[in-house]
């Protein structure tokens, strides 16, 4: 009975948790049970049918949950997911059925009784009572067949997911796994020349007219940070002053900052404060001023950069340092964006096109050269030398990584030596001449054992794939109608 499961066991355990049992509690068994096509029907899945009023319902559901907006919710995209999330729910529980799984009476009684909900409802004499069972099951919108039903159906995935539990072996070495192990362990001598941004650069003449157009082509790169001219008043919370005198303050604090809002010199007056300023703030703070200064603290920050403090002008609302003081701020002059005259960011400019043109002058001078050595990869490159050999495997990449990693890795070890490039976005172009492979001399079963998961997650996408077409093929899916 459980061939089928034994040889899908980790695919099923996953499929069982994140699909099985909740379309069980969310639908239940009864709605399963459709006899004869109607006109409304969206789908067919073996001999289910999907009603058009149990899919409206799943849809209105789905989206009340996401929170999405009604056009979204609306969408034939949103309906397709769902469509195909409920047709997977019928498949499984057609999955469920074939396995014949039952849940005795004795069985379900012991289960329900679990719940202190239905605890509650025992009379003296240790029986439920079954009026109040009843209406316990009605307020949630239940029949006791329903809710019953939902139970048997929950325990049937519980028992399989223990005979696939039952029937885990580990993990097993299998012909498959052992070469990709050992592909992961396989040595690679490589041999890099590097054709890099900086080799070019300076060898590279640059237009005013260039710098122009790209001033012209990208004004907002060249954008001013927003910045707020403040002042601020800090009460402190004296250690010499008790808790009673500081509220006291704190309350006639937070009054006058409130009351008085277009300044700060009431609140300064009144407790005797010092109005303290501060010039070019940004929404993250004042660089030349250390970390733990109360201008930097975030809670400040976010009061500051609010509209009515930061455009109208008004005191900010009264906030509590890391330390227990307390601050207000209001804002002198605020420093809009604006984009930087072209003079004042023209050397900045200069850099960044010299680097474009180096850099298209390095790929291009790379890539003639990797023309030549895809004919002859042990031909002599003019003005240019490969680097010494190093060993990288899978498992120790050394510090290959992105597209170099991919290409070294993918280059065929049955044609060597072979060359492949590798662009570096910002830095140039890479070739690397991958000369001849060798087995790893090391053995390290746990690191092993670390593959074979990352493997078998590797191949869950696919399995899952080949999984639901196998079922397809036992319990055929129609789409009876389109959704709209």
């Amino acid at each position: 009975m459980f061939e089928f499961v034994r040889t899908h066991q980790k695919l099923l355990q996953i499929v069982l948790l994140a699909l099985i049992l909740p379309s069980f509690a969310f639908i239940g068994v009864e709605s399963y049970t459709n006899m004869g096509s109607k006109d409304s029907d969206i789908a067919k899945v073996g001999k289910d049918l999907i009603s058009g009023v149990e899919f409206d319902n799943l849809v209105k559901n789905q989206a009340q949950k996401s929170g999405l907006p009604a056009e979204y919710a609306n969408s034939s995209a949103f309906k397709s997911n769902v469509l195909d999330q409920m047709i997977q729910q019928k498949l499984l529980k057609n999955e469920l059925q074939s396995l014949r799984l039952q849940v005795s009476d004795e069985r379900l009684t012991k289960e329900l009784n679990r719940f202190p909900e239905i605890q509650a409802l025992k009379k003296p004499d240790g029986s439920i009572d079954a009026e109040k069972y009843k209406q316990l099951l009605q307020s949630n919108g239940l029949s006791v067949n329903q809710f019953q039903n939902i139970k048997r159906s929950e325990l049937m995935g519980a028992d399989l997911q223990n005979a696939i539990a039952s029937n885990q072996q580990g993990i097993n070495a299998n012909t498959v796994s052992e070469k990709l192990i050992a592909a992961y362990g396989i040595e690679r001598e490589v041999q890099a020349v590097f054709f890099l941004v900086d080799q070019y650069a300076k060898n590279i003449k640059v237009e005013e007219s260039e710098l122009k157009d790209y001033y012209q082509a990208h004004p907002s790169d060249f954008q001013t940070t927003p910045t707020a001219d403040i002042e601020y008043v800090i009460l402190q919370r004296d250690a010499k002053m008790v808790e009673k005198e500081f509220t006291q303050k704190a309350d006639s604090f937070s009054n006058i900052v409130y009351e008085q809002a277009d300044s700060l010199q009431a609140v300064a007056d009144t407790l005797k404060l010092t109005i303290q300023k501060a010039t070019a703030v940004s929404a993250s703070g004042k660089a030349n001023l250390p970390k733990g200064h109360p201008i930097n603290e975030e809670k400040v920050l976010k009061v500051l950069f609010k509209d009515d403090v930061l455009k109208l002008n008004k005191n900010s609302e009264v906030v509590q340092l890391a330390n227990g003081d307390l601050i207000s701020v209001h804002v002198i002059q605020f420093n809009e964006s604006k984009t930087q005259n072209f003079d004042a960011v023209k050397i900045a400019i200069e850099k960044i096109v010299r680097a474009k043109k180096a850099e298209e002058m390095a790929v291009k001078e790379g890539t003639q050269f990797l023309e030549k050595l895809q004919s002859d990869p042990q031909a002599k490159l003019q003005g240019k030398e490969f680097s010494k050999s190093i060993w990288v495997s899978r498992n120790k990449p050394l510090d290959l990584s992105g597209e170099p990693f991919e290409k070294i890795f993918g280059v065929d070890a049955s044609k060597l030596p072979k060359v492949v490039s590798a662009k570096l976005p910002g830095s140039g172009i890479a070739l690397y001449r991958v000369n001849q492979v060798r087995e790893s001399k090391e053995n390290n079963p746990k690191a092993q054992i670390e593959q074979f998961k990352q493997i078998a997650d590797l191949n869950l996408q696919n399995e899952l794939a080949a999984y639901f077409a196998n079922m397809k093929e036992r319990f055929p899916v129609i789409k009876l109608k389109s959704l709209q």
